[in-house]
Parts: structure tokens; sequence; C-alpha cells
């Protein structure tokens, strides 16, 4: 810039600052600045890192859950895009018919979980659904800190005064049941009559009522008056659902008849489950509904106009995100989104309600309006599928080609050789006639430390037993990782091959430091050795691992050498899977179903039972369960068997449980103990699976309880909780077995909702001569009843195991002495012996 320039701006009173600098010495200088601002904040003392926030979104029940889900859905995505995914809770307060007071007690459970005391609390934000959620948000003592909310759905006028008093936005539905009435009052055929309306809150009746006369007759562009729909085609018959005019309800239905016309009404009223109760005996009785809630599409209503999930789900964001300050406290204050879809529903309500309703046809006319929407959702969804399937193809080239390259590399985590090369360098030692040994190390611990801390400590752990192993061969052998637990050493030469593989045991008796704590990786160790055990690489290394697998079944530490009749044990292991799998797919049980009974010490009463299987097949003989469940478990086929089981239990107790009447109970009011598997839980889709058999069966939840072992600790803990918290809400009982043998931490106990722990066996074989056993029994049972569980003592042999336990207050045993496992059948016979030789020694007394 020139000086007159500048020296006309400034007489002009313009002053402006003007310099030339190269945009590149700009980007660094911008650069310098942010940098220098960041190290300024962060040397101010005092500063700490804010809390999370936390995001909530509280459903009054699984009927409201089911109604909502994908608006739900829609909603929980965007909650976790601000405030993180494990920030983001789903609570449901429980059934419709629970009081209020059991509603506020879980939140307030939930609330002390979420805020600690004396911690600092973060920002809440609580999406509440339905009248129900915003009632015990109301009750809610001491209120919530930091909580900011949202309603949505509130139908009760008091509650939104309430809302409005409290500076809570409220997302109403108000515009879609107005615009869903107009619709059905101009879609419907003339001849089909004047529309009732069925209604459970009197001021959103004369609401809607109004609203209808209002829009009776419209303008058009040009100015002549038409009418949408006559005014006349709402009855003025007006029933509530609660409390019905009979006088009414009979007149309409006569009116109807007479002039040869179907009963048809609008239905504006929220989806609970008395509400249901009430639509589905009136559709049953031959009502035709309209509506503007998805639900009732499900139990006989004909269609609307309804909210679009995504809509919905942005405006209750912004509204819970938005600062109140910025907020109208007038009627602005609830929000009515305008309808944005226009649903004639005629196909697929065909599909999903009910089989005998009378269908209304909807006008061409109607239809035709959304016509060239669906073919352009068509062309472009075409064009999508080509589009992605040509794109997954490019993309599972790519992976191959990924994974080939992946194999010609080390491992990315300990820079070791992986499967690929080891087998390529045992192949090269094997042509050459070189005498080749193998030392497989299977270190179980690294599993259990990816379940408890994750993957990235595993990846230290793993990262410390290779530089172990390196140091450890010391140049002259050949370490590689085959997988994430398992390490193999290969060796040449003429060292004794036991001398090595205990020389190895010994290296890691020494504790190793992950991040700072020690841990003891004791591995699994198997030798096996060329040309004896296996000529070709393949061959090689599965001798080794049997022989480590030996180690493990043996109960010992010390290193396995691989004998021939292993190949024999693990012919028959593959014998088994093979056997069991085709056993699996025939429809009528391979197994037979044993009861060992479970009693109540102090009484010798029995309580229940837990459901065993023996299996006898025609060529093998004999199976133990001991023998064939690792079998079914290493071969992914334990889910199956155990679906197996839970039918067989469940179709007995449906036909064939008859108790005697005189003096004992129905037998489905004593509780069957049914084993688990635990990969169970990896599946969201169980407890769906456990309702339906239940109900097929016509069993109770509450006398089915559930046992899972201390394995369960390895597994993903939040998932664990959400699918036993479920469980649980249904009335199933958990029972956590072995209680004390394996990985058991009291933070399970404490964290998972089990309802008994059942005391391992090895506590109660020493019980009689060992004070530490008492002690310890002592101890879980106090424990255990502090927090309100259960403890069942198994494996009782003896009158002095059982005088003990009843001194120790252990309240539920079972063994041998109790009763031995039997068929169904004679534990039926057996009981009601028993029962008939009390009552006659009652008799003689």
């Amino acid at each position: 810039m020139r000086w007159e320039e500048a020296k006309s701006m400034a007489t002009k009173g313009r002053w402006r600052l003007a310099m030339t600098i190269e945009p590149r010495r700009l980007a660094r200088m911008a650069m310098a600045a942010c940098l220098m601002l960041v190290a300024c904040w962060q040397a101010v003392p005092g500063q700490a890192a804010e809390p999370p926030a936390n995001a909530m979104i509280v459903v009054p029940s699984q009927l409201a859950l089911q109604s909502d889900a994908p608006l739900l859905a829609d909603l929980r995505e965007r909650l976790a895009s601000r405030v993180g995914e494990a920030n983001v809770t789903l609570e449901i307060l429980g059934d419709d018919r629970f009081p209020t007071s059991t509603m506020l007690h879980r939140w307030r459970e939930t609330m002390a979980h979420r805020q600690p005391v004396g911690s600092e609390a973060s920002d809440e934000y609580v999406v509440l659904m339905h009248d129900a959620a915003v009632r015990a948000y109301r009750g809610l003592a001491p209120p919530m800190k930091n909580a900011r909310a949202v309603a949505y759905g509130v139908r009760d006028s008091a509650l939104r005064e309430w809302l409005k008093d409290n500076r809570i936005p409220h997302v109403a539905l108000d515009a879609y049941a107005e615009r869903s009435l107009h619709w059905a009052l101009g879609a419907r055929r003339d001849e089909a009559g004047p529309l009732a309306l069925w209604y459970v809150d009197a001021a959103r009746r004369d609401a809607i009522v109004a609203s209808v006369r209002r829009q009776g007759a419209t303008t058009s562009g040009g100015g002549a008056t038409h009418a949408a729909f006559d005014t006349s085609s709402l009855s003025d018959t007006w029933l509530s659902l609660a409390g019905p005019d009979q006088a009414a309800v009979a007149q309409f239905a006569a009116r109807r008849q007479q002039q040869g016309q179907p009963r048809q009404a609008f239905l504006s009223a929220p989806v609970t489950r008395d509400n249901l109760r009430r639509v589905q005996a009136l559709a049953a009785d031959g009502w035709q509904f309209w509506c503007y809630q998805r639900e009732w599409l499900r139990h006989g209503c004909l269609g609307g106009i309804f909210p679009e999930p995504g809509a919905m789900a942005s405006a209750l964001e912004s509204q819970l995100f938005s600062p109140v300050t910025t907020l109208n406290l007038g009627d602005g204050l609830f929000v009515s989104i305008p309808p944005s879809v226009l649903y004639s529903a005629r196909e697929w309500i065909r599909g999903e309600a009910r089989d005998d309703v009378s269908w209304l046809e909807v006008p061409e006319s109607v239809i035709a309006q959304r016509h060239w929407t669906w073919l352009a959702f068509g062309l472009a969804a075409g064009a999508l599928l080509i589009g992605g399937l040509l794109g997954w193809l490019a993309r599972r080239r790519e992976l191959r080609r990924q994974r080939r390259r992946l194999a010609m590399r080390n491992d990315q985590v300990t820079d070791l050789p992986g499967r690929f090369l080891l087998e390529r360098r045992l192949q090269n030692f094997m042509e050459d006639a070189y005498a080749v040994s193998l030392y497989y190390l299977a270190f179980d611990s690294l599993r259990h430390l990816r379940a408890q801390f994750g993957v990235e400590y595993a990846n230290v752990a793993a990262q410390c037993v290779a530089e172990r192993l390196r140091g450890a061969c010391g140049g002259v052998c050949y370490p590689a990782r085959l997988s994430d637990d398992v390490f193999v050493v290969m060796a040449s030469g003429a060292q004794d091959p036991m001398t090595t593989a205990q020389r190895y045991q010994d290296e890691f008796d020494i504790p190793i430091e992950v991040l700072g704590v020690p841990h003891r990786l004791e591995p699994r160790i198997g030798v096996a050795i060329s040309p004896e055990h296996g000529k070709t690489p393949t061959a090689l290394l599965q001798a080794a691992q049997d022989a480590a697998d030996q180690v493990l079944a043996s109960g010992g530490t010390e290193p396995q050498f691989f004998q021939l009749d292993m190949l024999k044990t693990a012919e028959r292991r593959r014998v088994l899977a093979e056997t069991l799998a085709d056993a699996l797919e025939e429809e009528a049980p391979f197994f037979e179903l044993y009861l060992q009974p479970q009693y109540r010490l102090a009484k010798r009463e029995l309580v229940g039972a837990e459901a065993l299987i023996r299996w006898h097949h025609p060529t093998l003989g004999t199976i133990s369960p001991g023998e064939f469940i690792p079998v079914a478990e290493a071969s992914h086929q334990i889910v199956p068997l155990d679906e197996k089981v839970f039918d067989a239990m469940l179709e007995w107790l449906s036909h064939k449980v008859m108790w005697p009447k005189e003096g004992m109970a129905n037998g489905r009011s004593l509780v069957w103990a049914i084993n688990l598997s635990i990969r169970h839980f990896d599946d969201m889709r169980f407890t769906d699976w456990l309702l339906a058999r239940c109900k097929e069966y016509g069993i109770a939840p509450q006398s089915i309880e559930l046992e899972v072992t201390e394995h369960v600790a390895t597994q993903d803990l939040g998932q664990v909780r959400q699918v036993m918290r479920t469980l649980r809400l249904h009335g199933f009982g958990l029972v956590l077995d072995d209680f004390g043998a394996g990985y058991t931490s009291l933070r399970f106990l404490k964290e998972l909702p089990f309802t008994k722990v059942k005391l391992d066996k090895v506590y109660v074989d020493s019980i009689a001569d060992d004070e530490r056993s008492q002690l310890l029994v002592k101890g879980i049972t106090d424990l255990a009843r502090g927090l309100g569980l259960t403890v069942v003592a198994e494996g009782i042999e003896n009158q002095e195991q059982l005088d003990i336990l009843r001194g120790l207050g252990c309240p539920i045993g079972q063994g041998y002495l109790l009763g031995r496992p039997c068929p169904v059948d004679d534990f039926l016979t057996r009981l009601a012996g028993k029962r008939v030789a009390t009552t006659a020694s009652s008799s003689s007394r």
C-alpha cells in the first residue's frame, strides 16, 4: 500500500493496518501462536480435566421400548456422537403396573452408581420418554446434579405445566394426532360412515375435535372454497377407553349395523399395557381404528401419519443440548414437529397386523401422491446395491492381497515370525533331514489379561514374553508367535528336549512386569521332535499342541513330551466332535436327562434340583460330561447342545411333573437349575430365545435358575452385565457355579446380578479336617448373605460335612449324601416314595 492511500484512509477515519506477508510465513506464525496458547493453557496450575458428560434415556417399560424402537436407536446414536458410546445408558424403570415408588428406587440406585458420594458431578443429559418417566423424574429426591432434561410425548396436562414451570423443553406429538385425523377423514371411503373417537385424555380430545372443526374447509389457490372433508364425518360419539359409555357404544354400533357401515374410529391413546388390552378387545369385537402411533399398526389399526424417527431424534437432540436461556417460556417451550411421512401402510400392515382385520382400501389418489417418491427410491436403491456390490468385491480382493502380504511379515506386536514363516523354516529343515525339536508354549494367562485389562495391556505382556524368549534362546533357536496366546520355539541339534523345555519353564517362573505390575505367566509346554512325531510341519505342530493340551488335562504344570497314546486321545476327541455334530442334527435328544436334588439343610426340605445329562452311545459306550462337554466347547457346538438341554428340561416340566396334591406343592413351585456356557453372553438375542421357549412350554421364568461358571469373568463385562440384568428383569435366577476355584473377583459379585453362589466342592471335601476351609466357608456365607445372595454347597458326601455346614450357616446343599443324580422319571418316583414314608412315620407317631 502506498503512503498516499494510507494517508487518505486515515483522513476519512477508516484506520487499517496493511502488511504484505507471504502466505507460507503467515501459516507458520499462526501455528506458532496456537502452540504457545496450548502450552500456556497446560501450564496454568489447578487445571483439571472436566468429568465426562453422561446421557441417559429413561423408558417407562418394555412395551414403550418396543413402541419407540426406531426413535430410540437413532437417538442413542446421536447422543453417543455427543458424549461417547460408553457414557450413554438406556434405563427401563419397570412395567406399567409397577408403582412410582419402585421406579424411583431403581432410579436412585442407578444415580448412586453413576455419581458416587464425594465425587465431582458430571453433566447429565436426560431424555424422559412419556408420562411415567416424567412422573418418576418429578419425584426423584435428591435431584440430579448438573442435569439437563427434555421430555417426549407427554399427554397429562398437569405434567405439562410442571415441565413449563421447571423450564424443561417438551417435544409433543400433538401435530401428528391432528394431521393423522385430518388425513383419515380425507382418505377413508364415504360409504364407511362417520368416525367415532376413542380417547384417554379429555383435554387432548377437545383439542383434536376443535382442530377438525377449524379445518373442515380449505381455500384453493384460486380463491374457491371446497370441502376437504365434511365435518360430519367425525361422529359426536366420543368414547373413553378407561370407562366408555356403554349406551353410546351400543347406539353407535346399532346405527352402523343398520346402515351397513363398519365400526370405525380414531384412536387417541398412548401405547400402554392397559390400553393395549382394551384396544385388542375392541378389535376382536369388530372395531377398526385409525391411529398416529406405529405400534398400534400391529394390533388392527388401518394407518395414519407418524413422526419420522430421524427428524424426531434430531428435535430431541437440539432441545437437549441447546442452552435453557434461549428457550421461550411461553407456548414455544412445547415443540411440535411438522409431520414428515405420509404412511398408508397398506401392504406392510397386511403381513404384520392381525389376520382377522377387515381392511379398508386407501384411495389410489392418496397413494399416487407418493408414487414418484417410491420410484426414485427404487432406482436409487438399485444403484446403491450395484455400487455396494462392486465396492465389496474390490475390498475383498484387497483384503486377500493384504493377508498374503501380512503372512510374509513378522508379528506386528512382538516382531517375531508368524505361522507362515515358521512352517516354511520347518519345511526347509525337514527336507535337509535335520532333527528338529518343537516347543509349544500356550500362555492361558494372556487370555485372562486381555479379558480383564484390555488388548493393549495384553500386547505389552506379549512383548515381554517375546523378549524373554529371545534371551533364553541365545541365537541357537527360532522363536515364533502362532496366535495371541501361543508361542513356538524351533530348535535343531542334539540337546535334550525335556531339559530345554524345563529351562523355558524355569525362565517363566520369574514374574513379568507389565506397566510396573508383576504377573506370573506360566506356560503349558508341549514338546515334539521330528521325524518321530511328525514328518510335516503341520503334523509336528499338532503333536506339540496335543502334548501341551495333556498338561492341562493332567492338572499339572510340568512340560509334557508327546507320546503315541496322545494320538489316540486326539483321534478320540475328533471322533467325539464328529459324533456330537451328527447327534445334534437329530430332532430327538441323544442324551438322557438326570436330576440331582437340592435341599434346605436346616430342615432337610427339598427346594429344587440341578439338571444334568448322560450320553449312552451305542458304539462308544457311556461318555461322561467331563469328556464331551470340553469337546463341545472346543468345537463351538456348546450353544446348540445347551439349547437342546434347555428344551428337554422345559418339555419335561410341562408334561411329566405331577406331584401329589397332599402335603407337597406343585413341582413348578420348585427351582430347577440348568447349566449354561459363557458363549451365550456373546449373543444379545439369547434372552429373547429363553423367554420364547418358556412361553411355549408354559413355564414361569421364576422357576428357572441359570448356572454359569467363573469363566464368565473372562468375557466382556459390559455385555455380560447387560444380558444378566435383562434376565433378572424377566425373573430368571442366576447362579455363579464353582465359586472360589478359578478367576472370581469380589468385583463380579458386586457388579453382576447373581442370586446364588455355588461353593466349589474343594472346600466341602476338606471342611471336616481343615479349620481354614471352615473359616473360608463361614466368610463366604456371611459375605453372600450381606450381598443378598444365597450359598449352595455341592459335593456333600457324609453326615459330618452336613453337620459342619449347618453350623456355619450354609442354607442349601446337594451331594451324594442328600441324593445322587438319577433319571427324571426315577427322580419323581424316589420323591413320591419319600413322601409316602414320611406320611406313614408321622401317622405312627
